[in-house]
């Protein structure tokens, strides 16, 4: 390239036009430098309207988008490929900005990220490219906040304005329609249009509203709802005005919180209670209600416990409703971990008994556990309780969660025999499980608590999952057998009964001579 300093101005032309002649593709690239603010003479930097002045066509920049789409081609790496040109094409954006050709700038911006958006889910990976709509965003919001810093003669006219708005509130539903572009589009907008753009943004933004109460409307509708309160507040509007668009738009969470932040405490809660039912939304506004003290603890509880009361009569007969029955155990967890905080035990143990009897397991059962045995229950309780929640758990076969129980409290036989009920059922048969299956799972786990005073249950145990594990083939099933086997050795020996573990793995040796794998996993570890 040093070679280039060296040429007369008719030799660099002349070989321009040769290189256009070559490569076709490149001129409108050519022609886009052209205008680049390379190293401009201080009379060409200070002379008025070159902030305003637009020499860029759009249509330069469409054209080196779309080619970046094109070249890249299809695949998991074309977003990567399209990403890294269009970073290239946001540089000369950036060079426009930094000269003050403002008018320029937006062009570049603009263009990259309208033809972006319409490329955009043709990409399998677009997420990479989501980020240089960021980068446009950022730069048109730049454009927008210079223009009030300008003298007259440097701001863009009406109409390009008009555009810039355009493009950063088009800008602005992408972002909302696909998890945000990382810049307050929303604030630049407030803080930098005049009351009649504000009227005009309000205005697309009453268009964008979507009717119904489902999730997605409502978190949509949340979003729009936040930007025209940004544009209310930039009119310094009333407080009154701002509540009033969240009623309208029915985002009665949005309308407590707020009310919440104003202090108005008793307002929130009187929407809450009349308008909440969402067991999230419910137990948030409680939440929120608890953090102001105790004053408005038993407010918070109650709150909760009035949505519980209407749930249950309504679920009654409905075993299937699960996103009900879901809603009523957030309702009663919620409730036993605040009666637990503000010592009402047998509230706690209330809840925690009903959540048991909804859905016995395991998880249930340790819950009541935990609550039976607070300070302020008395000893009886848990004792009169246990076998109670046993009984249920042993008339519904829940066998599983009763081997759990019994290894968490250190009733290793209860366990064995646990076990052995689970392994009777049809659901749970021992045939062609690995480790990582259910019955697998708890096999060893009784094994291993066995070892101590049941060495020879938990040999048995060890050797019926070695040989599901060496039937199920595979290395990673035959180390996993291995190192089971390990244990089953250390067993055997301990009692003195080394000859037994001998004729043992001999049989199972040369009952698989044909698994090399398996071979070498127990040579391995000396078996």
């Amino acid at each position: 390239m040093g070679r280039l300093s060296a040429k007369s101005r008719e030799e660099l032309l002349a070989l321009l036009e040769q290189l256009v002649q070559r490569q076709p593709d490149i001129e409108p690239m050519v022609e886009l430098l052209i205008e680049l603010p390379l190293a401009l003479p201080a009379q060409e930097k200070n002379r008025p309207g070159r902030g305003k002045e637009r020499t860029v066509h759009p249509s330069s920049i469409e054209s080196q988008v779309a080619s970046a789409f094109y070249h890249a081609g299809e695949g998991w790496g074309a977003a990567s490929r399209v990403a890294a040109e269009l970073d290239r094409l946001c540089d000369i954006g950036k060079s426009f900005a930094e000269a003050g050709e403002w008018a320029n700038a937006q062009v570049v911006y603009a263009a990259i990220a309208e033809e972006t958006v319409i490329h955009y889910e043709g990409l399998h990976d677009e997420g990479q490219v989501s980020w240089i709509l960021g980068v446009c965003a950022a730069g048109l919001v730049a454009c927008l906040n210079a223009q009030s810093t300008l003298p007259k003669r440097e701001q863009v006219d009406a109409e390009e304005r008009e555009e810039l708005l355009t493009t950063l509130f088009d800008l602005w539903k992408f972002g909302d329609n696909y998890g945000g572009i990382g810049v307050d589009v929303a604030g630049a907008i407030a803080g930098n249009a005049t009351a009649r753009e504000r009227k005009r943004v309000e205005a697309w933004l009453r268009e964008e509203m979507r009717p119904g109460q489902y999730s997605s409307s409502t978190w949509h509708n949340r979003s729009v709802v936040d930007f025209v309160v940004k544009l209310k507040q930039a009119e310094h509007s009333s407080e009154e005005d701002v509540l009033k668009e969240y009623r309208h738009a029915g985002l009665y969470k949005e309308l407590a919180e707020r009310f919440l932040q104003l202090g108005r405490t008793n307002e929130a809660l009187d929407v809450a209670q009349a308008n909440l039912t969402e067991s999230r939304d419910v137990t948030w506004f409680a939440e929120q209600l608890l953090k102001l003290g105790e004053g408005w603890r038993e407010q918070a509880l109650a709150f909760v416990e009035t949505r519980l009361g209407e749930i249950e009569p309504a679920l009654q007969g409905t075993a299937r409703d699960f996103t009900g029955l879901h809603t009523l155990d957030t309702y009663r967890r919620w409730l036993s971990e605040k009666y637990v905080l503000y010592s009402k035990a047998k509230q706690a143990l209330e809840m925690e008994c009903a959540r048991f009897q909804a859905h016995p397991d395991d998880g249930t059962y340790r819950s009541v556990r935990s609550v039976a045995q607070v300070p302020e229950q008395s000893e009886r309780v848990w004792s009169d309780l246990r076998p109670r929640l046993i009984q249920v758990l042993e008339q519904q076969g829940h066998w599983g969660a009763l081997v759990s129980i019994s290894l968490d409290e250190g009733e290793v036989d209860q366990a064995l025999a646990a076990l052995a009920k689970m392994e009777q059922q049809p659901n749970t048969s021992l045939s062609g499980y690995g480790y990582q299956s259910a019955p697998g799972h708890y096999h060893i786990q009784v094994a291993k608590a066995a070892e101590e005073r049941y060495p020879d249950e938990a040999i048995q145990l060890y050797e019926r999952v070695v040989e599901r594990l060496i039937a199920g083939r595979g290395r990673e099933n035959y180390q996993q057998a291995a190192g089971y086997l390990t244990r089953v050795k250390q067993l055997y020996q301990k009692q003195g009964h080394q000859p037994q573990w001998h004729a043992y793995v001999t049989n199972l040796r040369n009952s698989n001579k044909s698994l090399r794998a398996l071979k070498e996993e127990l040579d391995t570890r000396g078996l």
